[in-house]
């Protein structure tokens, strides 16, 4: 089974993730791949990017395993593309892993000088890391990060390519899989972390197992440009010593990054850049629970290179120089919607992103009150409703969906393409209108509520597991939410 590692580095990583993540439960398939291997690295356990995407990326995986762990046939659809944990690799060797999607750092939470034995060094030692880093960085505490600085990150994270995960990840290679790195390029952890797990990975010399497979693995990364910028803080915040990073730095770290990149970056075979002016600052948290950025429209686009990356044959991969891809929109809007996609990724997207935005909205907002409809009647979903926790957990992830959906709206360069607050099925799609009139009031809650009943048929739920209610219930939804899109979007 061929498998797809994707290293989301620092929050920047976690924020694509997450997006990638909806995509995924949307029903986008990343082609030519069996099962993805999500894999977050950020020293700062707490920060609220990186905690909030695990969080949905173990609901993710448990409402999969619900759908199609039972000898289900895997299909396109809404959940069903496989996702695991390096833990789930099994691949056979002495070292156990703690079942998560982060990887553990083992909790570091002293100062950055602490972890270098900064008073252990001899004189000499000091005085050469006394002119590579300054007394804040020095001063640091490693347990938020990297603050922005990656010749900090770049020394700590030595420890992630000699870590008992990465010996598991190269054990379970295969002929076949692939690595997609995903980073920014302006911070701290991601931009140490990125060229560090690359550069490790392909090493052939390096004592992690499978060399050959590991070079001749096919590796892409997408590098994200600054497109976003931070609020300065006050005097009086600067005076009273508080953590802060200092936005107005990106642009000059972009540069010498990609100067590095240009002279010492290898091993990979496709590379995805991205990046946007920057709009309304955001708030200045340099980490911990609080850096919990809304989602951003960048890193919707962000995820969708990894679909593209999977989509290459290896003999175009095999040029001996990387691809290099950008992304434009077809102009420079505030309201980006589903027309601003080229066509091919329009028809990946935008009809996925369609079907479970209504049922989402349909599930959450009408299916407790249609406990007269037919279709209702013939699942149970009176009880089901009221105990199953497999449906609690689908009715959680419509919940951090909708908060999703809404934070792509709210940023300067905002994503139009659904209208989150729009109650009105007929006008939730910015670009598609239904139109309404006296002969057809368009896509009513009846109307859906009829399409959910044929799509049930005579199927009637006895005695279900709670996994059996929750493939009912997905497959009545996936089966009316098509039919209103064909009949009434005419959305292809």
């Amino acid at each position: 089974m061929s498998k797809l590692f994707i290293f989301a580095v620092g929050g920047t990583g976690a924020r694509v993730l997450r997006s990638l993540t909806m995509l995924l439960a949307a029903g986008v398939r990343i082609p030519n791949c069996d099962q993805v291997v999500p894999v977050l690295i950020d020293p700062d356990t707490q920060n609220g990017d990186v905690t909030r995407t695990v969080a949905l990326l173990k609901r993710y995986a448990r409402i999969h395993e619900a759908l199609y762990g039972d000898g289900q046939k895997e299909k396109t659809g809404f959940f069903s593309q496989p996702m695991n944990t390096l833990a789930h690799l099994n691949t056979g060797g002495s070292e156990e892993l703690r079942d998560s999607f982060v990887y553990d750092f083992g909790g570091i939470s002293q100062p950055f000088r602490d972890y270098l034995k900064y008073n252990d060094l001899s004189v000499e030692s000091q005085g050469l890391v006394d002119l590579l880093f300054t007394q804040d960085s020095l001063a640091a505490n490693l347990d938020v990060g990297f603050r922005g600085s990656p010749n900090v990150g770049s020394v700590v994270l030595n420890a992630v390519v000699q870590s008992k995960e990465m010996r598991y990840l190269a054990q379970s290679l295969q002929e076949g899989d692939r690595a997609f790195f995903i980073s920014s390029i302006f911070g701290g952890t991601g931009a140490a972390g990125f060229p560090l797990l690359v550069k490790n990975l392909r090493d052939s010399n390096s004592a992690l197992a499978h060399p050959e497979v590991r070079r001749r693995m096919k590796a892409g990364a997408l590098v994200m440009l600054p497109y976003f910028k931070l609020q300065e803080p006050s005097q009086d915040e600067k005076a009273a010593g508080q953590d802060f990073i200092d936005s107005n730095t990106f642009i000059t770290k972009t540069k010498t990054a990609l100067s590095y990149y240009a002279d010492n970056l290898q091993g990979l075979e496709a590379m995805y850049y991205l990046g946007d002016q920057p709009g309304q600052p955001l708030a200045n948290h340099p980490g911990r629970a609080e850096q919990r950025n809304q989602a951003h429209l960048l890193e919707m686009l962000g995820a969708l290179s990894v679909v593209h990356f999977m989509e290459v044959p290896d003999n175009q991969l095999d040029s001996g120089q990387p691809l290099y891809h950008e992304y434009g929109l077809k102009s420079d809007a505030p309201e980006v919607d589903f027309g601003q996609l080229p066509a091919d990724m329009r028809q990946e997207v935008a009809r996925p992103l369609i079907q479970l935005h209504y049922f989402a909205r349909y599930f959450l907002k009408h299916t407790p009150e249609d406990a007269k409809a037919p279709y209702y009647e013939a699942g149970d979903l009176s009880a089901q409703l009221r105990n199953n926790r497999a449906l609690r957990e689908l009715n959680d992830f419509f919940g951090e969906y909708n908060e999703w959906i809404r934070e792509l709206g709210v940023n300067q360069r905002r994503y139009t393409a659904i209208r989150p607050e729009e109650m009105d099925f007929n006008k939730m799609v910015a670009d598609k209108t239904v139109e309404t009139g006296i002969f057809s009031k368009g896509i009513t809650p009846g109307y859906f509520r009829d399409e959910l009943t044929k799509a049930v048929g005579k199927d009637t739920l006895k005695n279900p597991t709670e996994n059996e209610a929750l493939r009912w219930v997905v497959k009545a939804f996936e089966e009316a939410t098509g039919e209103i899109l064909d009949k009434k979007l005419q959305y292809s």
